[in-house]
């Protein structure tokens, strides 16, 4: 990939290498010098966050905003964007000004992502968060204004280290620097960079308990885990399989990590979990794993890490405990399947219901529409070979 280039105003602070440059882009060349729908890796679960009714009603407005500027003449805030740029981007400094020569993947949107998300909804661009598909009559109804605003510049504000780099934690934490000085981003679970939300304690509590970090840990700022990570599960992944066992697959479906989730009843998930449930979920998890006790190292590959995986697991506790099963059938029920081959091509497969087979005919997928079909599918299939086993 050729590399760009941009000019503009350079800024630096004494001693220090990092240093920004600020220059001017048409609002329509944005996606061509920057890459505007990344999401930072490790970030995942922030944005998954971000995408709430607050941050919609946000962009609605900012995008009224811009119109009534644009057309009416209204006084407003100039564009203006904070980008990152990761690694050692190239700087050639003449007096105060400065060219810059970076890859356009190397670049992160760090500041006023809503803004971004405003602009490039109006125009029809793809954007981080919210869908920006338009329908021909939004085209045809907004058509000066949006031309008015392509044309409009945006003030960029790039903050980089040419002489040692950007690593992926510092960018990471300027991000949650940015997005606590300025009144942007709605993320109440997230508002500082140690990601608290009700249900952490507990998840500490099960990761301490069950020594997770002897199967390569839980990550605390992705969503869900690659096979290339070196992991076990996420926060999210955990928080789902909580509530899952705990309230089932209606609450499971809709909860979300920055709420202290209750039931139709009032009562609150961390209440039943603090009560005593917690040891069921140890208990089944820690017979779980066991089999991977006698393994030097984890199978990335396969099914195990699948978060659909997981939260099936969580409904098939939910429903075990609902029966009246002891902690010691629930220990049994997590050895039964904690023994399964998770593997894409394990032929037991073949007599789940969710799955199917790909175009080659050699591994099997998820063969349903929806996650929560594939989700249930699976706990209704785990339910019979933990049944199985226990009458056998």
């Amino acid at each position: 990939m050729s590399k760009l280039h941009l000019t503009g105003r350079l800024a630096s602070r004494a001693g220090k290498t990092v240093k920004s440059l600020v220059t001017y882009l048409p609002v329509i060349e944005l996606e061509n010098y920057l890459s505007v729908t990344r999401v930072y890796p490790d970030l995942e679960v922030v944005y998954d966050a971000a995408k709430n009714k607050t941050n919609l009603k946000k962009v609605s407005e900012i995008q009224e905003d811009i119109k009534n500027e644009l057309l009416a003449g209204v006084v407003g805030s100039p564009l203006s964007l904070t980008v990152v740029l990761e690694g050692n981007p190239t700087l050639v400094i003449n007096g105060e000004r400065g060219s810059l020569e970076y890859d356009r993947a190397s670049t992160f949107v760090v500041g006023n992502v809503l803004l971004l998300v405003a602009m490039l909804k109006t125009l029809g661009i793809k954007a981080p968060l919210f869908s920006s598909r338009l329908r021909s009559s939004e085209i045809k109804k907004n058509s000066i204004y949006r031309q008015m605003l392509a044309k409009d510049e945006v003030m960029l504000t790039f903050v980089f280290d040419d002489e040692n780099g950007l690593s992926e934690e510092q960018v990471r934490e300027f991000f949650f620097k940015y997005n606590r000085q300025h009144s942007g981003l709605h993320l109440t679970q997230f508002s500082t960079s140690d990601n608290t939300f009700p249900l952490k304690p507990l998840i500490d509590q099960l990761t301490q308990d069950l020594n997770f970090t002897k199967y390569g840990g839980v990550s605390t700022k992705s969503k869900h885990v690659k096979a290339s990570d070196s992991y076990l599960t996420t926060e999210y992944i955990l928080f789902k399989f909580l509530v899952g066992s705990v309230a089932g697959a209606q609450v499971q479906e809709t909860c979300m990590m920055s709420n202290d989730v209750t039931f139709a009843s009032g009562q609150r998930v961390s209440e039943v979990l603090e009560d005593g449930y917690i040891k069921y979920i140890e208990a089944f998890l820690k017979a779980w794993l066991q089999p991977l006790q006698s393994n030097n190292k984890l199978t990335r590959g396969g099914f195990r890490l699948s978060a659909q995986i997981w939260q099936a697991l969580s409904l098939v506790l939910h429903q075990l405990v609902a029966d009246g099963a002891s902690v010691e059938e629930v220990t049994q029920a997590g050895l039964v399947l904690g023994k399964l081959d998770y593997s894409k091509k394990a032929t037991h497969w073949h007599n789940c219901d969710v799955m199917g087979l790909d175009s080659n005919g050699r591994l099997f997928k998820n063969a349903m529409n929806s996650t929560r079909e594939f989700r249930n599918g699976l706990a209704k299939y785990f339910l019979g070979l933990v049944s199985y086993e226990v009458v056998k």
